[in-house]
């Protein structure tokens, strides 16, 4: 699947029916969720290059399936008491992102501690949370018993996760190219168990029995792209269920206002969406009690027509200060503006969030609303 910047709109949609649509119980959640796939589409496209991980998603994918037909409503109750902990792994992996050093620019000694700290960021971050949800599942599958797994440590989970599945998800349980255990490299990347050499990295792990292994520097690189598959590969599968099934966890969560979203999460969203549909992102600023997201304008299209189609984007930007605990005491206002190549500004649009969050939640007209939006 290659594609470049010239995909249009038509085009991206196109690409995610026919990818993704087969996931969904429903042409309506499909087309309900489109936005928020043509992220998830980048995602689904990193995997499918990699046979093996892929496999592993659609399997991940399948035993949530297999679970819903067993029991929905036992089922809903288990993703729905992870669910926090499941949504807090993409805030912590946004936070990875945005706090990440241009590490191209280290040295190879230092590139190397790096990214074992990545991993350990990665197994025991965001991977290992998900990991405990899917082995509550396939205990549930084999036995249809609830379980209670919240206390188990990463070594108790890899050790004891049922055998059943073993061959289908050993890439979740222990690395491809040594056979180490999934926890046992979180465990070499958080207590440093390592020396770096010129052309190898020296490792030590186990509890009682201490084993050491010197590994090739291409080695231990493909070791922290295998961290990084195996986390993409759980993570869609689950994703795809939730988005299935929201409105049912939210009801059991007790209603929106007990989820909490994290702000840049939201505008990776948003910023992928105007991309898409031909604007180019610049920057976002914080003007006193106004948020703002700066874009340059779209090709062939004059200021006013791209400031009007920019400006559809306030109400889900509104929602995205709002959303998070945050941002929702710093700004009073959302506005998009429309730079030239220069960086000047050309035209903006402004609305109050408490006007947008009414617009969203239907209490006022378009009209109501549009009138609320100053251009300028």
């Amino acid at each position: 699947m290659k594609f470049t910047a010239d995909f249009s709109v038509e085009d991206w949609n196109d690409l995610i029916k026919l990818k993704l649509e087969k996931y969904f119980i429903s042409n309506t959640l499909f087309e309900k969720n489109k936005e928020v796939l043509r992220t998830e589409l980048i995602n689904y496209i990193v995997i499918s290059e990699k046979p093996h991980y892929f496999k592993l998603f659609e399997w991940t994918y399948e035993l949530y399936t297999d679970c819903i037909k067993i029991d929905k409503q036992k089922t809903i109750k288990i993703i729905s008491e992870s669910f926090q902990d499941i949504s807090n792994t993409d805030m912590k992996w946004m936070t990875n992102v945005l706090t990440q050093p241009d590490y191209q620019q280290f040295s190879e000694r230092d590139k190397i501690s790096y990214y074992f700290k990545i991993i350990d960021e990665t197994l025991e971050g965001v991977f290992k949370p998900r990991l405990k949800l899917l082995d509550k599942l396939i205990r549930f599958k084999l036995g249809q018993n609830v379980i209670d797994n919240s206390n188990f440590d990463f070594g108790k989970i890899i050790r004891e996760f049922p055998t059943e599945f073993e061959n289908e998800i050993c890439l979740f349980l222990k690395d491809p190219l040594f056979s180490i255990s999934t926890n046992q490299w979180r465990n070499i990347s958080a207590h440093k168990s390592y020396v770096i050499k010129k052309d190898s990295v020296e490792i030590k792990y186990g509890r009682n029995n201490i084993h050491s292994k010197s590994i090739l520097i291409e080695e231990f690189y493909k070791i922290t792209h295998w961290t990084q598959d195996i986390y993409r590969s759980i993570r869609l599968g689950q994703v795809f269920t939730n988005l299935n099934y929201i409105e049912e966890i939210v009801t059991e969560l007790g209603g929106i206002e007990n989820l909490n979203v994290r702000f840049e999460s939201a505008l990776l969203q948003i910023t992928h969406n105007m991309q898409i549909v031909g604007f180019e992102f610049v920057s976002i600023e914080e003007l006193s009690e106004t948020f703002c997201l700066n874009v340059k304008g779209k090709l062939n299209h004059d200021l006013k027509s791209s400031l009007i189609h920019a400006s559809q984007c306030l109400d889900q930007l509104s929602c995205a200060v709002y959303d998070d605990e945050f941002t929702k005491e710093n700004f009073k206002n959302s506005r998009i503006s429309i730079l030239d190549d220069n960086l000047n500004i050309l035209g903006s649009a402004t609305v109050p969030i408490d006007i947008a969050l009414k617009k969203v939640k239907n209490e006022i007209s378009l009209e109501e609303y549009l009138d609320h939006m100053k251009f300028e």
